[in-house]
C-alpha cells in the first residue's frame, strides 16, 4: 500500500472515531431519541436533556441538563460551568438564550453525602415602580432567587426539579447594578 494512501486511511479512521465519540445522547424520559447538534423531526421537547458526567469531591455525579430545538436541531440549553468558592463547589448553569443563570452550591457532608447548600437564580424582569395612584413606570431589572436548603444528591442531579422558587425567595435589584452586587447586597433597598 502507498504511504500517501495509508496517511488518508488512518485519517479518516481518525476523523470518524473522534465524530462517533463527539455525539451526546439527547432523552426524553429516559429513552435515547437523537443527539446534540443534530437534525430531529420532533418539534416540541419540554422534557429533553443530555447527560453530563462530573466529579465533584471525588463522587461521580450524573447531570441532566435541558435540551431546546433549534432550527431543526437538538441544542443545549444550558451550558454547565464550575466554580469554587472555599470549600464550596458551584455548578452554574448558564441559559444559551437569554443571559440568565441557574447556581447550585454543593459541599461535602462527612466525607460520604453531596449536599445542596443553596439554590440561586438570576434572570432580566421588569420592576413595576409606582408614580402615583393607577400610574406606574416599568423599569428593567435583575430578579433574583435564593432558596438555602440541605438537598442530599445520591449520583444524579436533574435540572428542571431544582429551581422552582416562591415569590419570597426573590427579590429585584435595577438593571445598572452589577449582578454580583446584586447577588452580595441582597434584599436592600434600592431607590429607583
Amino acid at each position: 500500500m502507498k504511504p500517501g494512501l495509508s496517511i488518508l486511511l488512518f485519517l479518516l479512521l481518525l476523523i470518524s472515531a473522534f465524530k462517533a465519540e463527539a455525539q451526546v445522547s439527547v432523552y426524553s424520559n429516559q429513552s435515547i431519541i437523537g443527539n446534540l447538534h443534530e437534525e430531529t423531526t420532533v418539534t416540541g421537547c419540554e422534557k429533553c436533556y443530555y447527560q453530563e458526567d462530573i466529579t465533584l469531591f471525588n463522587k461521580k455525579i450524573k447531570i441532566k441538563i435541558p435540551v431546546i430545538i433549534e432550527n431543526g436541531k437538538f441544542q443545549a440549553g444550558w451550558l454547565l460551568e464550575t466554580a469554587s468558592q472555599g470549600k464550596i463547589r458551584i455548578l452554574k448553569f448558564n441559559s444559551v438564550s437569554d443571559g440568565s443563570s441557574r447556581w447550585l452550591y454543593l459541599a461535602n457532608k462527612g466525607g460520604r453525602n453531596l449536599i445542596i447548600r443553596k439554590n440561586l437564580s438570576y434572570n432580566n424582569a421588569v420592576y413595576t415602580k409606582e408614580i402615583k395612584k393607577d400610574d406606574f413606570d416599568y423599569l428593567p431589572a435583575t430578579e433574583v432567587c435564593t432558596r438555602n436548603t440541605s438537598e442530599i444528591i445520591n449520583g444524579e442531579i436533574s435540572f428542571t426539579d431544582l429551581f422552582r422558587f416562591v415569590p419570597t425567595d426573590c427579590y429585584k435589584c435595577p438593571i445598572k447594578t452589577d449582578v454580583d452586587d446584586c447577588i452580595r447586597n441582597g434584599k436592600i433597598k434600592y431607590s429607583w
